[in-house]
């Protein structure tokens, strides 16, 4: 019996049986010749990278022959990508977006993660502290994933090519390629040559933008001083956007949501009782008449009111990315169609007018036949295409493939013979 949690070789020697029989189908990424690759085989800690190909075939065969756990291409063009970092000669780089349930705070998180100190032995659910109550920041995690967190993932996803489409302007059928990652979230690629050359900077400005940082309500109509206008609701960009936000928002929220934001007695007030006449306002008039409506008061309290408000309207509308990853023009992205080592899963691409309906926990599943005995330490429930699974606690279980695979790769099990 192996005794390593996750049985590596029994995982290895699946992965790379699925690589022989699977490789030829998948692609490899445009312009080949000026990308980095790099691999993580199953046991090692090393990465290889600084790695190229001529052409797919190449590409293909080392697939086939090595079956890795994880594998990567740059999102960068390089003149030289075998080269060092000094010497690869970065030509330009696609503009690519992350976006991760690990990074949200979710109620279900309670439910499945758990974290436990190396040094003082306290626990908890969800995520781990920054640091321990003893005063230390090392901790053993398990990080589990359910339907709750890839819904919102792509929520999340969701919301950030709309705003791609609609205020940046980017085509959906040509500039934009998604990915599900195999694991907890997806992948969002900006193929478009105004983009390519963008530096560090330049990324961190779009960043910026797609969450919505430094938006004030002034910005978007809610002046004391202003004399009227037209709704902003109908606007391009944040003004529109975080307007609508703001109007979904109180038109939804329930009187004991509004009370919990502590905000000034009159604005409450009004939010509670006269909620269609604010409601009215926001769709007809500008959203200055909203400040007149409240009624003489402390301008800066209730501007402060507002912000507030408005800070809860932005993060409706705003997309949860991984920043880093976007201002990174040197980063390796997972491949398309390959297989991911900590779920079994596979890395697809999706079509844009098939999201909404995606469901990575049926398509992802790429060890489709077969059982597995295994031994169970511990895992949640789970959902597997149809069938739950689980939960489980040092038990042993003749398992579907898939499900022992997803298993092993977590972690939470090894093969009983």
């Amino acid at each position: 019996m192996e005794s390593d949690w996750g049985s590596p070789r029994f995982v290895a020697e699946h992965f790379h049986r699925w690589y022989e029989e699977n490789a030829r189908t998948i692609p490899a990424p445009s312009e080949i010749r000026s990308r980095e690759f790099a691999f993580l085989q199953f046991g090692g800690k090393t990465m290889f990278r600084h790695i190229g190909f001529s052409d797919e075939s190449s590409f293909r065969r080392y697939l086939y022959e090595n079956g890795p756990a994880h594998s990567y291409h740059s999102s960068s063009y390089y003149q030289h990508p075998e080269g060092d970092m000094a010497g690869k000669g970065w030509i330009g780089a696609d503009l690519v977006f992350d976006i991760d349930a690990d990074h949200f705070d979710l109620p279900c998180q309670h439910e499945h993660d758990k974290w436990k100190c190396r040094s003082c032995g306290a626990n908890g659910t969800g995520k781990s502290p920054e640091v321990c109550g003893c005063g230390k920041a090392a901790f053993e995690e398990e990080s589990w994933l359910c339907e709750h967190c890839l819904q919102a993932a792509k929520h999340e996803t969701q919301k950030l090519l709309d705003i791609l489409v609609q205020d940046f302007g980017f085509s959906p059928s040509s500039e934009l390629v998604v990915n599900f990652s195999g694991n907890r979230g997806y992948h969002v690629h900006v193929r478009n040559k105004r983009t390519r050359n963008l530096d560090q900077s330049g990324r961190r400005e779009i960043v910026d933008y797609i969450l919505g940082t430094g938006i004030k309500p002034e910005y978007l109509g809610f002046n004391p001083r202003a004399k009227g206008g037209r709704s902003t609701l109908a606007e391009e960009g944040w003004r529109g956007r975080a307007g609508r936000a703001l109007y979904d928002f109180i038109a939804s929220s329930q009187p004991e949501e509004i009370k919990k934001l502590k905000l000034g007695r009159k604005i409450t007030r009004l939010l509670i009782e006269e909620r269609d006449k604010v409601l009215a306002i926001l769709e007809e008039g500008h959203p200055s008449m909203l400040l007149k409506a409240v009624g003489v008061g402390d301008e800066e309290r209730l501007m402060a009111d507002l912000s507030r408000l408005m800070e809860i309207a932005v993060k409706e509308q705003a997309a949860d990315i991984d920043t880093v990853v976007t201002t990174d023009i040197h980063r390796l992205i997972r491949l398309s169609n390959t297989l991911h080592g900590k779920t079994g899963w596979q890395v697809q691409t999706i079509q844009l007018d098939s999201l909404p309906d995606y469901d990575p926990i049926t398509s992802a599943i790429a060890f489709k036949s077969g059982e597995a005995k295994i031994y169970v330490r511990h895992a949640p429930k789970i959902r597997i295409a149809d069938t739950e699974y689980g939960p489980y606690t040092q038990e042993v279980a003749m398992v579907p493939l898939a499900v022992a695979m997803f298993l092993l790769c977590k972690k939470g099990a090894r093969i009983e013979q």
